[in-house]
């Protein structure tokens, strides 16, 4: 009688009652040990890892929100241009240089305008005001006139600042005469003050589209900021200024929402590389730490590790992906480096490992203490029988664990690749025997499984190389084709061989489609392709030529059920004349460019291998420069999306006619990318296809009525 692994430790378990109990209790006690140091270290690095991908998460998010954001204050810009652009009148900024009789500015409607010259201002600012400086050597009347009109823009303003929340710094108007209006009223520009020396308004003058500009100390505050720029143009197109939206580094950075979130001593930035393989600093908290004066450009500063390797690997990273982390230390301490990249730049997210670490460190602590306290309980419990049940322990497991050994030596040895692996161990009446028997059973066929992978591999090798490499280069000709298959091999054929033709020599374009896919069809066609090389050096027409093929092909495939369909086409001459033999292959498109039509080159006759005495006959034509031929296999029309809709051949015809500018790799990339799309990437049958286009100037539509050849057919 046999007894299952099962039975038998129940039955010891009934046997030794306490022995065993105190044996289970020791082996978990040592189980416990070991969980406990795997656990604490796991959970702590499984918890790390959670908190980068958050950090990282939230460089994606802030790098996300800053582009949301800089749309905006885009889109602000842009508005406010188009708003002062009517404003300037049918001169424009050119305007502002003629002189006329001062006069006092009247006040806008629905709010205040002050007056900021050379220092002398008005009332304090506020969101219902604006404010107006002119530089006093711009102090004609018509500049004033005109700064004066753009008072009338206080409206717009207001609108500009409510819809983004009034978190710009201010947003101003400067003409290229020199008056700026800024919203809200802001007191104390200096004397000196001209915007149109400002880095900002050079920027935009310079590219005349809108333009970042950062970082730039703002005047009356000396903050730092960034500043968004579109040019204004008058009535006539003319450059007549800048509208600026500006926004403190502070706003931009999200510093003070990542501090809440993640600790203090969290530092963001936007960086860009600088061209050498290091990063240059486009915008820093620290900015913040110290103003200055608004002469004083702000400096660019590089970001440094102190781990020059690791930086030049984190340069590596940035490269390959458009976000990730990676720790370097940074000014002296381990820190995690966390980035998201967007157009142009890099938000970035340094913070050091121990802010991190801190969660994981606590879990895994906590965790750890509570698995010590457990098998302090577990040794006090169960030391005094340790002894006693360690000697059963040994020769007990002993006994049980050997087969199994056993069975792992043999598995590493299958793992190694060595097939003559077995399992020779005692039989144990039991699942074990089980085990070994599945295991003994299964190596043999897996080795025949790996034979049979090998051997398909180098079929689709050998295939490969059946294939041409390159097509070949014909004076007066561009020629590409291109195959898929659906399995590893197939029957699909394509080919460009140089013949022997009764009066000189030809290139013959071949084209094929072998019953079915697979190992068979491969055979069928390497059989083809034999044949047509082997008679390339035979001197005989297209048709005469097929014959010969079929007729060998018609004997071996005798019986079998299976065919090929072929389409034989040769080059002749540079004139382009052609000439074709179609053996039941859907014919050939012929694509006429000054018509912006298509036609079909037809023909009658059999598959290849249906009856050997079938007679073929030729189709003879001449290719206008700029006309082109497609051929395909059925795989392209009949490709079947994942709802069951077919390609079709009208949608082929579509994508012929749409793609007839390129050159003939052009159309090839054009059909296969269409067909690849439509199945969704699962390929149901072999896809062939070949295009040859002559190439010089096409023929007008009334020149090619008369050279319509016989056996095309007009296809709209």
């Amino acid at each position: 009688m046999k007894l299952s692994l099962r039975v038998k430790i129940f039955a010891v378990l009934i046997a030794f009652s306490l022995l065993p109990l105190l044996l289970s209790r020791t082996v978990t006690g040592r189980a416990a040990m070991n969980m406990a140091e795997t656990l604490s270290e796991g959970t702590r690095d499984e918890l790390l890892a959670i908190v980068t991908a958050e950090l990282e998460h939230s460089a994606v998010t802030t790098q996300r929100l800053i582009e949301s954001r800089g749309a905006g204050l885009r889109i602000g810009a842009v508005t406010l241009a188009r708003q002062t652009g009517p404003l300037l009148g049918e001169s424009g900024a050119a305007s502002l240089r003629e002189t006329s009789p001062p006069h006092a500015p009247p006040m806008p409607r629905g709010g205040r305008a002050m007056m900021t010259n050379g220092g002398n201002s008005l009332p304090p600012p506020d969101f219902e005001a604006l404010s107006i400086h002119i530089p006093p050597f711009a102090q004609d009347a018509v500049t004033r006139e005109f700064a004066n009109r753009l008072a009338g823009l206080l409206p717009v303003f207001k609108e500009v600042s409510d819809s983004l929340e009034r978190t710009m710094a201010w947003t101003a108007v400067a003409l290229e005469s020199g008056p700026l209006v800024r919203h809200p009223g802001l007191e104390g520009l200096p004397r000196g003050y001209d915007p149109r020396y400002q880095d900002w308004y050079r920027n935009v003058r310079q590219s005349l589209r809108p333009e970042w500009t950062l970082p730039q100390t703002d005047p009356t505050t000396g903050q730092i900021v960034a500043v968004i720029g579109c040019p204004i143009f008058d009535a006539a197109g003319r450059f007549a200024g800048v509208a600026a939206l500006a926004v403190p580094i502070t706003s931009v950075l999200y510093e003070t929402d990542l501090k809440l979130r993640w600790s203090d001593a969290i530092r963001s930035y936007m960086v860009a590389p600088d061209g050498q393989g290091g990063l240059i600093i486009l915008a820093q908290q620290s900015y913040q730490a110290h103003g200055r004066h608004w002469r004083m450009g702000v400096g660019q500063e590089r970001m440094v590790s102190d781990d020059p390797e690791a930086m030049a690997r984190f340069m590596a990273l940035m490269a390959e992906s458009p976000s990730g982390t990676m720790r370097l230390p940074h000014y002296g301490a381990d820190s995690v480096w966390a980035y998201a990249t967007g157009r142009g730049y890099s938000f970035l997210l340094i913070t050091p490992e121990s802010v991190v670490a801190r969660l994981p460190d606590e879990v895994s602590g906590s965790l750890a203490a509570m698995l010590a306290r457990i098998r302090s309980m577990s040794a006090a419990t169960s030391g005094y029988m340790l002894i006693a049940t360690a000697l059963l322990a040994w020769f007990g497991s002993r006994a049980i664990t050997r087969p199994i050994v056993g069975m792992a030596e043999a598995a590493g040895r299958l793992a190694q690749g060595d097939f003559s692996a077995r399992i020779q161990a005692p039989r144990t009446d039991d699942e074990r025997d089980v085990l070994a028997d599945a295991f003994n059973d299964m190596v043999p066929k897996l080795a025949e499984r790996m034979r049979l992978t090998r051997d398909m591999a180098l079929a689709e090798e050998v295939q490969r190389l059946l294939l041409p490499g390159q097509p070949p280069a014909v004076p007066g000709y561009d020629l590409a084709g291109g195959i898929v298959y659906c399995d590893q091999t197939g029957g699909d054929y394509y080919d460009f061989v140089k013949v022997r033709t009764e009066s000189g020599h030809a290139l013959a374009v071949v084209l094929g489609d072998v019953s079915g896919h697979g190992v068979a069809s491969a055979l069928i066609m390497a059989s083809v392709r034999g044949q047509l090389h082997s008679l390339a050096d035979v001197p005989m027409g297209a048709g005469e030529r097929l014959g010969a093929i079929n007729a060998s092909l018609a004997r071996d495939l005798d019986g079998t059920g299976r065919f090929l369909t072929l389409f034989y086409l040769e080059l002749l001459d540079e004139a382009g004349a052609i000439r074709w033999v179609r053996a039941g292959h859907d014919p050939a498109i012929r694509h006429l460019p000054g018509a912006h039509d298509t036609e079909e080159l037809g023909g009658e006759g059999l598959p290849l291998g249906v009856l050997e005495e079938t007679i073929y006959t030729e189709g003879h034509a001449r290719l206008e420069p700029g006309e082109f031929l497609v051929l395909a296999t059925d795989g392209v029309w009949e490709a079947h999306d994942p709802e069951g809709r077919m390609f079709g051949k009208q949608r082929m015809l579509a994508l012929i006619r749409e793609n007839a500018h390129n050159n003939a790799q052009g159309i090839l990339d054009a059909l296969m990318d269409a067909v690849n799309t439509h199945q969704g990437g699962v390929r149901e049958d072999d896809t062939a296809v070949v295009v040859i286009r002559r190439t010089g100037s096409a023929v007008a539509p009334e020149d090619r009525a008369a050279k319509t050849p016989e056996g095309a057919r007009g296809n709209a």
